[in-house]
């Protein structure tokens, strides 16, 4: 097959079988493996006969990750053969595609699945962040009361006017927060400006901005897949304290109003950093969308 990098031109074939895999998780969307793949060296390759994308990086030598596309198949026993030979070993299996293969191999293969805590991504009642109501979110919600009333800022959907200063606001979060210093910031710094630069060609991105006087002070880029929103990149500016709780709630808020049938925010991995888990557990989950590593021996 040719492994190749993935373009812009593919974005609406590997968008359909995206939405045809039984769990969505962020990792396999079209604008984080797009944007990150040159950083991460991912390849692709789409696969006519079985109708599958196949997927590697060479971030820490050559990992490879879950195919895209249908899994609910009984075919996986030739494919994964084909494909692999008789051993693999697959990182970031869609929990949902690693009880397909365990079912599927059964007789076939040795299926051994493994927990990686740091990738599981954590979903929330879009409406209860949108909102901050009861008792669970008193202190984020009065956090955001005082920074309404301290400061005097708009909300601003994410559109051709906003990109350019996106696009400084983000190399200021840069330069103040010392992303040189932070491999996993330089190539997050990379993805982003890739996606800004390349805005109208991915699909179904969104993402919304907080201006304080006449200065962008945060914002976020998600994308909009089916009930759910993803977010993938969030920045504030650490100048104003409640900035990013800000931002988090306004653009849930205005998404929810202008697409009633949202129901689920995925705010993505936390990478097993302590404080970062700390944050998204405080927001109260009510679920998440697990990836483990995969090992398969045939028999």
């Amino acid at each position: 097959m040719d492994f190749h990098d993935i373009t812009l031109d593919e974005a609406q074939h590997y968008l359909e079988h995206w939405n045809m895999c039984a769990q969505r998780t962020s990792d396999y969307c079209f604008p984080i493996i797009w944007s990150l793949g040159p950083d991460y060296g991912t390849k692709i390759a789409y696969d006519e006969e079985n109708d599958l994308y196949w997927l590697h990086q060479r971030k820490e030598g050559l990992n490879d990750l879950a195919p895209v596309g249908r899994w609910e198949r009984d075919d996986w026993p030739e494919i994964l053969r084909a494909h692999y030979g008789d051993e693999i070993e697959i990182d970031l299996v869609p929990e949902a595609l690693a009880e397909i293969w365990t079912r599927e191999l059964e007789g076939h293969a040795k299926v051994e699945v493994t927990e990686d805590r740091g990738t599981w991504e954590y979903l929330y009642d879009i409406h209860a962040l949108a909102t901050l109501s009861g008792n669970k979110y008193m202190k984020k919600r009065n956090r955001v009361n005082q920074f309404r009333k301290n400061y005097d800022y708009t909300y601003e959907p994410l559109n051709d006017a906003l990109l350019e200063e996106i696009i400084e606001f983000q190399q200021s979060w840069c330069q103040i927060n010392n992303c040189g210093q932070n491999e996993g910031l330089v190539e997050e710094d990379h993805a982003i400006h890739r996606i800004l630069h390349n805005w109208h060609r991915i699909p179904n991105l969104c993402g919304g901005a907080i201006r304080v006087g006449k200065k962008i002070e945060a914002y976020t880029v998600g994308e909009l897949a089916g009930n759910m929103i993803v977010v993938h990149y969030e920045k504030a500016s650490l100048e104003y304290g409640a900035a990013y709780q800000v931002i988090n709630k306004e653009f849930l808020a205005h998404m929810v109003a202008e697409h009633p049938e949202l129901e689920i925010a995925n705010r993505e991995e936390d990478m097993n950093d302590a404080g970062l888990r700390a944050a998204k557990m405080s927001y109260m989950p009510v679920g998440f969308l697990k990836e483990c590593k995969v090992n398969i021996k045939f028999i």
